[in-house]
């Protein structure tokens, strides 16, 4: 009787034994997470979204392969360095309102200042839940924040711009910190990245995910591609966009700053037709290497199990509405390209909702099954994507305005503010500068090249004030210093307070 105890045990102690082991086997990893990010690539500048003529094969693949968002914007910037607000927000899932100014503004601070924060990335989180962090390219927060966030880094670019032949790189692990700065002067910036990008995959041998940040400088300015990708594009063949303007109707926020006068005034349509072809150039050429990236994603026998984002940091005017730059809160500025590849990620979805690129953060812990960390303010998409929501909002935010400190300098004279609401298919802009207010109203489904200005038209008062009311309750929402009410949105009521030559 206890021989045959003894063996019941036994065999109660081997199948539950089997059992565990059975479960944990079963238990799925968690997905690897890539993300590919350009700089100043204009929301549609993608072949596959058909509305502007510019060959991305490799980008195309991922819109075939997974759910990409057309209504995907930034919520705008108070710099004329709209990238690194955009960044700010990215990296945080926070609304640029309520993160630290020395973090997207570090040219006011001095360098012991920059990019000190407490608040929390997403590199950072999910370094913190197991994950290996890896960055390359353009890091433009503050050497700080990559420190915390990533576990190592190749041949970033720490700043806004520079040339792409000669790109300045550094690279950096928490143990041996930050190497001295070395460059390829016969190499693209977009190659530099992706050799990183590629070096890390076929090297990686390790168990746990990892989280890839691959921050390309193109197609930002200089406007410089390689020849190859240049001749794909000749001038004369450049179509004009429908909204092409010699110069912009009425003066705004800074019509002057460096990005609108890298091209004379009037706009000419050859000098425009050039910017254009450059630009589509440079997105070409960094398609291509974005296709190196993947190729060795699929090499390495872990695509099946990653998430894969391709987003852009804002848009670009080059001759819409007569401007060449991203200051402002047209469509053309604000969108931005925003796709998710990967496991129980629905194929070639075009999707509608509105979404914010700073919903990265949220969505990415959605699609992982990671909680929400509660500093985030933005969104999970995961429930759009997955098809079990329509939407996560009904109404959107779009602010500009120029950095305070600038304002008040007579030799720059930017000042000036944007704000603006989209809700359904139509989006209100509310421009101040000086004295001056000016109100826009646009049937962006009907419109979308923001031409009809039905502002004043008798027909659509009911919706403009509709609009109004609900661009206040946003502003509200969201922590939006702007007063509606006051000129230039009271933003530039307290000179005292951007004494910046003092903190230097």
């Amino acid at each position: 009787m206890q021989s045959i105890s003894k063996a019941l045990l036994l065999l109660i102690s081997i199948t539950a034994f089997i059992g565990c082991k059975t479960k944990a086997q079963e238990e799925p990893k968690k997905p690897n997470i890539l993300f590919l990010f350009t700089d100043d690539q204009r929301g549609g500048t993608i072949g596959a979204m058909d509305k502007y003529h510019v060959q991305t094969p490799n980008i195309d693949q991922l819109v075939h392969d997974g759910t990409s968002f057309t209504n995907s914007y930034i919520l705008g910037a108070t710099t004329a360095a709209v990238c690194s607000p955009s960044r700010a927000m990215l990296m945080t899932g926070r609304h640029y309102f309520n993160i630290e100014p020395n973090v997207y503004a570090q040219f006011a601070y001095p360098k012991e200042e920059q990019g000190k924060s407490d608040k929390l990335t997403f590199p950072e989180y999910f370094k913190s839940h197991g994950y290996t962090t890896f960055a390359t390219g353009k890091q433009h927060n503050g050497e700080i924040w990559l420190e915390r966030g990533f576990s190592e880094i190749k041949s970033a670019f720490l700043g806004g711009m520079t040339t792409h032949f000669g790109t300045k790189v550094s690279d950096y692990t928490p143990e041996s910190g930050w190497s001295k700065p070395y460059k390829n002067e016969t190499k693209f910036s977009s190659e530099v990245f992706a050799d990183a990008a590629v070096g890390f995959l076929n090297d990686y041998k390790e168990e746990n995910p990892f989280l890839m940040y691959v921050a390309f400088t193109a197609p930002h300015d200089p406007r410089t591609p390689p020849q190859e990708f240049e001749d794909m594009y000749p001038t004369e063949a450049i179509e004009l966009p429908k909204n092409f303007m010699p110069q912009h109707p009425f003066e705004i926020a800074d019509e002057k700053i460096r990005d609108e006068v890298l091209v004379p005034f009037p706009r000419t349509e050859a000098i425009i037709q050039k910017e254009i072809a450059d630009y589509y150039a440079m997105i070409t050429a960094t398609d291509a290497q974005i296709g190196r990236i993947l190729k060795a994603l699929k090499d390495s026998g872990k695509a099946d199990n990653t998430i894969i984002v391709f987003a852009g940091d804002n848009g670009l005017a080059l001759g819409q509405h007569g401007l060449l730059g991203k200051q402002s809160v047209y469509e053309h500025s604000v969108s931005v390209p925003l796709i998710f590849v990967g496991p129980n990620i629905p194929k070639n979805q075009k999707n509608g909702a509105l979404a914010y690129l700073h919903d990265v953060f949220p969505t990415l812990c959605g699609l992982t099954g990671l909680e929400i960390p509660k500093s985030v303010e933005t969104k999970d998409l995961s429930p759009v994507i997955k098809g079990d929501e329509k939407e996560v909002r009904s109404s959107m935010l779009y602010a500009y305005n120029s950095w305070p400190g600038e304002a008040f300098n007579p030799k720059v004279n930017n000042g000036g503010g944007h704000r603006a609401v989209r809700k359904g298919d139509f989006k209100l802009i509310v421009s101040s500068k000086h004295d001056v207010f000016t109100y826009q109203l646009f049937n962006v489904k009907n419109d979308p090249w923001e031409l009809n200005n039905l502002a004043e038209d008798n027909a659509y008062q009911d919706t403009r004030n509709d609009l109004m009311l609900e661009l206040k309750k946003l502003i509200t929402d969201v922590g939006d210093p702007a007063d509606l009410s006051k000129n230039e949105f009271g933003l530039f009521d307290h000179p005292e307070d951007y004494n910046f030559k003092n903190k230097k």
